[in-house]
């Protein structure tokens, strides 16, 4: 199976704000950065379209679709922060909980959140069902800085605490073979 996977363009979240789940707004050209998007992978033909269905995945997976399905799949959301979303890091840094999240980020969750190994458990379910459901197929995948990292992560057997050393641009294309 070929993986093509994007993650999403830069949105107008304010520096510094959790946004995980949330839906902040996105710039004012998305529309013609979507479609720059769309044009650099005009020459791939997918077999399979699969997004976040947060906004900020689904309207670039629309643009990129023309009349194939979007198949919306959770598991490629971003990583729920709970009771942190639509904070300030610096304001989360002060909460009672910050200190035990941040030493443990991979097993301690925000309060009424996930832990990023919860994430990675999604992903990897999601990767298992693509591979039986697409073993000879080309899928394009859009999705987040987490779930993506998970990805990789999971791909190239890392220890989840090396997930992280991986950078994932906002708009970045990249090809994984399964």
């Amino acid at each position: 199976m070929q993986l093509i996977i994007l993650r999403h363009i830069q949105t107008q979240a304010a520096e510094g704000l959790c946004y995980g789940q949330s839906e902040p707004p996105l710039p004012d050209d998305y529309g013609r950065k979507h479609r720059q998007l769309a044009l650099a992978l005009q020459k791939h033909k997918f077999d399979a379209i699969y997004s976040s269905p947060l906004s900020r995945c689904a309207l670039l997976a629309q643009a990129i679709s023309g009349k194939h399905e979007v198949i919306y799949d959770k598991r490629l959301m971003e990583l729920n922060f709970g009771d942190w979303e639509g904070l300030n890091w610096n304001d989360i840094e002060q909460c009672p909980e910050a200190g035990a999240f941040f030493d443990d980020y991979l097993n301690c969750a925000p309060p009424g959140g996930e832990s990023f190994m919860q994430l990675i458990e999604r992903a990897e379910s999601f990767l298992m069902e693509i591979k039986n459901k697409h073993p000879r197929h080309r899928i394009l995948v859009v999705s987040h800085g987490g779930p993506i990292r998970a990805i990789y992560g999971l791909v190239e057997k890392l220890k989840p605490e090396d997930y992280f050393k991986r950078q994932v641009p906002f708009g970045q294309i990249a090809q994984i073979l399964l």
